[in-house]
């Protein structure tokens, strides 16, 4: 008898779409550093700058629910290759933009195909118990965190070699992220058949909607404030502000892959969401008054706080959905995200031009605050719910 064909092995499910994220990620991360600067040489207006970061977001709040609920009706690993398709398309375009316009369209695609994020998160949950929703989520934060090392780091080499060397090299990880996706990544929905959602229950989860958004609002700052800040008053090149989203990105993938994973099961989400807050606020009220050093640690509070934030949310919301509209709930979070990231970095730019770059980041900072006292509400309503069953329980 012939010898039977030798099957394909793959890592564990978790483990690829972790890896496969990060490499779309990277391309991201090497992209949105440099997305203020090279929108700023082509306008004067920053205002305009902060058009072109919103861009991509706008769309992605339209269309993100859209691509979960088809995920959830087709499976998940369709739309992931579509999303990874359109990465690299766009920073083929970002590489070769050389006009403002040119710019806009990349961000334009990149927006229309960016659905790999909450469909990764629904592919997690798919595969993840209920009480292991937090460390899975963690997984995509930590993806994150990973690519904004690893991204800022090559965008600060790459330029060196031209301004279009940064998009050419993001476009080369999102195709090769395509090829490796097409031949390992499977799918974890379980059955392919089309099938009808449910329903979401959004008592549940407009608090943890509006945490997500408030959050993104806050950290939005970042986006467009940082890199001018760094560039005007400190006088820091490329190179250099890379590295601080690279230490941001570092910081984030610590307590998004390791620390929340143990802190959860502990002290719940809700606990998570207030102390994430708090050490928002003291970073974004510290970027402004600091540098060197001081500035290094303000932007650790900074992305820590966010780490601690972004998966408790999404764990929040995985939980309290249907297992049949996970990527329709998780949509849902990231287009709350989305509409902050449309309305933050206009806001900051219009700031940042009107009343200065400090009062920018003083305002973010009022914003996270607003997100750690939400995490409160939910915190009390937790309290408030293990009181009335205690009360109910038979003695």
């Amino acid at each position: 008898m012939p010898a039977p064909a030798p099957t394909r092995e793959r890592p564990p499910a978790s483990l690829l779409i972790f890896a496969l994220v990060t490499l779309d990620l990277v391309g991201f991360a090497i992209v949105l550093p440099l997305l203020a600067s090279y929108g700023a040489r082509h306008t004067p207006h920053d205002a305009l700058v902060g058009v072109l970061v919103a861009s991509y977001s706008l769309l992605h709040f339209v269309l993100a629910p859209r691509w979960g609920r088809l995920s959830d009706r087709v499976g998940r690993r369709p739309v992931l290759l579509v999303g990874f398709a359109g990465s690299a398309v766009s920073y083929l375009l970002f590489g070769l933009a050389g006009s403002f316009a040119a710019l806009l369209a990349s961000r334009v695609v990149a927006g229309v195909s960016g659905a790999t994020v909450n469909v990764a998160q629904a592919a997690l949950a798919d595969i993840s118990p209920p009480a292991a929703r937090s460390r899975a989520m963690g997984l995509i934060g930590a993806a994150f965190g990973v690519a904004f090392v690893i991204g800022p780091a090559l965008a600060g080499i790459a330029s060196r070699f031209g301004e279009a060397a940064p998009g050419l090299v993001a476009a080369g990880f999102a195709a090769t992220n395509l090829l490796l996706a097409t031949w390992l990544l499977p799918e974890t929905r379980g059955s392919t058949a089309p099938r009808a959602t449910t329903a979401l229950p959004w008592a549940g989860v407009r608090v943890p909607l509006a945490i997500a958004f408030l959050e993104t609002l806050a950290f939005t700052t970042v986006y467009v404030a940082l890199p001018l800040l760094a560039e005007r008053r400190l006088g820091y090149d490329r190179a250099a502000i890379s590295w601080l989203y690279a230490l941001m990105g570092l910081t984030s993938a610590v307590v998004q892959g390791w620390l929340v994973g143990r802190l959860a099961p502990r002290v719940g989400e809700a606990r998570l969401i207030v102390a994430g807050g708090a050490l928002m606020v003291l970073g974004l009220a510290g970027v402004p008054a600091t540098q060197g050093g001081a500035l290094a640690a303000a932007l650790v509070a900074l992305a820590a706080g966010s780490g601690l934030i972004i998966p408790a949310v999404a764990a929040w919301v995985s939980r309290r959905a249907p297992a049949e509209s996970q990527g329709h709930a998780l949509g849902r979070v990231q287009s709350a995200a989305s509409v902050a990231r449309i309305v933050g970095p206009v806001a900051a730019g219009a700031a940042s031009g009107a009343l200065g770059l400090g009062s920018t980041f003083h305002g973010a900072a009022v914003v996270a605050a607003l997100a750690a006292g939400l995490g409160a509400v939910l915190q009390s309503g937790i309290s408030r719910g293990s009181r009335a069953a205690a009360a109910t329980a038979p003695r």
